[in-house]
């Protein structure tokens, strides 16, 4: 899911520019569960003298960590909140909310954007109409709704399969932002225009989705009878006393002057408020101040109550706070929302958060009534992950473990796992999937000493993680904790379940392969723009030694129709793939305002196809009628090669269809 944390550079060539979305790294309402294991795994702590979490100590702490992240990171501020036992232990901000100013970062007087931590508030007020009897987990959920979602897999959709990622959604991106406020969409009119096709069957795949979380707010508004915002004040923020957060884009004129800035780096310039429709966005337009987030973890670790008032029953709360969906035991699941990250020996839930310069995270350890709230206000130069780093120092300072020795695995081969993955969060259907080809495809290999490695997982220091057997097809990280399970679905496709509950990964064949597809680019791109660009030379070549072309009438015109079909074709790649470079670094580029240009870029696809197969039929009659040299046949060889190529990009990849909902 989506903003660019690191900005691609634009290619002359469309294999260059597509495969240079491979350095994204991040986009907005996609959270970034910390590395973690899984309960069943996770070794016992051992019994050592370890710092008492005091207030003095675990400011100590931050003052000694954070201050470094920044410098190092070029990120403006953070704000990072720590409860303990139902009171605020520390709470403190860490740079500037306006560098230009000189404002600092103050834990309750600066608003963050913590993002899709935005969805546990619309579960939690699910949560509550549940347990008023209006809502049931496991109805369909068009019930509630004044629209129909399709059975598609002949089963409904239910709450449940919302709150754990499960309804089988694809990814979709298009008005994920927006660059001014009289574009935002209502709720009800967004959910009814922007649903997503189905294209796993309901409670069977985990696929993390923004939709599906807007969807839930939507039901809490057509239930309730009050607007969504309303009914989060009303019942959230009103009880918990949270006077300094708001759902409401743009911000009300009383919080305006509380907002901070969003960065990309602290040393640029700073950048507007970002507006992520529809409004309000049960999904991730939060707007909240620190000291605000304490009061929402400190009623979720005390079971929904806080001080004197509760926004959740204790059975509620506990059936929400328990694991509801996991693809294997020794791996994470997802409760009702909270996604599990358990690690050095504890349970731990929690939701990450990421607009386009805004990046949070939310760890709620249960069983030690502990919550960590940290936001930061900047990308940052992206060499480190400043939030997991920050985590993970934590709870090795204060919950240090060992891994205890492991008896010798039985060593399985594991050539049936190697080879390319395609996350379960992705495009399938939409003029988006090309781009899921090349973008989400980790791929996992065997390292000389016998170990695998998975090439998009690497360690804090940018190095790539080696994964030992433990047993069966389970993999421990080589020094750590994580956990890879590898098993295969029902037709007997691999599949590879990591640490973060929200998708899985799925080994593709070869028409799904990046490699096939990354070859197969640039082989059109090679050959069309060769043609292209020694047309003219070749021209200037005759015209020097005097050698003019001996072709009749009709041959030339031929000639002619291969060199056309070519431009259009390549033109077509080309301006594909710089509409994705350009507006993944500018997600507000994909609004309706494009639909008459990626119309006219069907339509150029369309004429590509024509020319394709008649460039295919010109080549031959031109093999046919001229010299059969080698070179001759070499070259006509190639250009049908790739004009074949050509269409099976276009067909497979979905770009000429009638929808323009991706």
């Amino acid at each position: 899911m989506m903003t660019v944390m690191s900005k691609s550079s634009r290619r002359l060539s469309v294999i260059v520019c597509i495969l240079a979305l491979s350095s994204i790294s991040a986009w907005p309402q996609v959270p970034k569960p910390t590395p973690t294991t899984g309960t069943s795994t996770v070794p016992e702590r051992p019994a050592q003298s370890t710092p008492e979490i005091t207030a003095s100590d675990v400011e100590s702490f931050l003052d000694g960590l954070v201050p470094a992240q920044l410098q190092r990171e070029d990120i403006a501020g953070a704000v990072i909140v720590v409860v303990k036992d139902g009171k605020v232990l520390v709470s403190k901000g860490y740079g500037y909310a306006d560098v230009q100013k000189r404002t600092p970062v103050s834990p309750d007087a600066t608003l963050f954007r913590p993002g899709s931590i935005s969805k546990t508030f619309t579960w939690t007020a699910v949560m509550q109409l549940v347990e008023q009897g209006k809502l049931d987990l496991d109805r369909d959920i068009n019930d509630y709704l004044d629209f129909q979602v399709p059975h598609t897999f002949g089963r409904p959709v239910t709450l449940r399969n919302l709150m754990t990622h499960t309804a089988g959604f694809e990814e979709v991106i298009k008005d994920l932002m927006v660059d001014r406020a009289d574009d935002l969409p209502s709720l009800q009119a967004f959910i009814k225009t922007h649903e997503p096709k189905q294209i796993y069957a309901p409670g069977t795949i985990p696929a993390y989705s923004n939709y599906g979380a807007d969807l839930a707010g939507y039901i809490v508004q057509h239930v309730s009878g009050v607007p969504f915002e309303q009914y989060i004040q009303r019942n959230v923020f009103g009880p918990l006393g949270m006077t300094r957060a708001t759902f409401v884009q743009p911000l009300p004129d009383s919080l305006k002057p509380m907002m901070s800035n969003g960065y990309a780096v602290a040393s640029d310039d700073a950048k507007p408020f970002e507006l992520v429709p529809p409004e309000p966005a049960p999904d991730g337009s939060l707007s909240v101040t620190g000291e605000n987030m304490a009061r929402f973890m400190i009623a979720h670790l005390q079971n929904g109550r806080y001080g004197d008032t509760r926004i959740l029953q204790q059975q509620s709360a506990e059936m929400m706070h328990a694991r509801q969906f996991g693809m294997d035991p020794a791996v994470n699941g997802m409760a009702f929302g909270f996604y599990e990250e358990s690690r050095n020996g504890l349970r731990i839930i929690g939701h990450g958060g990421d607009l386009s310069y805004f990046h949070s995270d939310m760890h709620l350890v249960l069983e030690k009534g502990l919550g960590f709230f940290v936001s930061y206000n900047s990308t940052g130069k992206g060499e480190l992950d400043p939030r997991s780093g920050l985590w993970q120092e934590f709870l090795n300072r204060y919950f240090p473990f060992s891994e205890p020795p492991t008896g010798a695995a039985e060593k399985k081969p594991v050539e049936a796992i190697l080879g390319k993955y395609l996350s379960s969060r992705r495009a399938q259907t939409t003029i988006m999937k090309s781009l899921w080809l090349v973008l989400a495809e980790p791929s996992v290999s065997q390292a000389e000493d016998g170990t695998i490695q998975v090439d998009s997982m690497k360690d804090f220091a940018g190095q790539p993680k080696h994964w030992h057997q433990v047993g069966g097809m389970k993999f421990r990280e080589d020094n750590g904790q994580e956990l890879l399970v590898f098993k295969p679905d029902a037709s007997g496709r691999m599949q590879m379940f990591t640490e973060d509950p929200i998708e899985i990964y799925q080994r593709v064949g070869w028409t799904e392969n990046k490699t096939v597809w990354s070859m197969a680019l640039g082989f059109v791109t090679l050959v069309f723009g060769l043609t292209l660009l020694l047309w003219p030379v070749a021209a200037l070549l005759r015209h020097h030694y005097n050698r003019p072309l001996a072709l009749s009438s009709s041959q030339r015109r031929l000639r002619l129709l291969v060199k056309l079909s070519c431009a259009i074709e390549l033109a077509a790649l080309i301006a594909f793939a710089a509409i994705l470079v350009y507006g993944f670094s500018n997600l507000s580029l994909f609004n309706e305002r494009l639909d008459p240009w990626l119309r006219c870029l069907q339509v150029l696809f369309v004429i590509g196809l024509i020319d394709a197969i008649a460039m295919i039929y010109a080549c031959f009659r031109l093999w046919r009628t001229s010299s059969r040299g080698i070179w001759t046949t070499i070259y006509s060889a190639g250009l049908v090669l790739a004009s074949l190529v050509f269409i099976w990009i276009v067909v497979s990849g979905s770009i000429v269809q009638l929808s323009l909902k991706y």
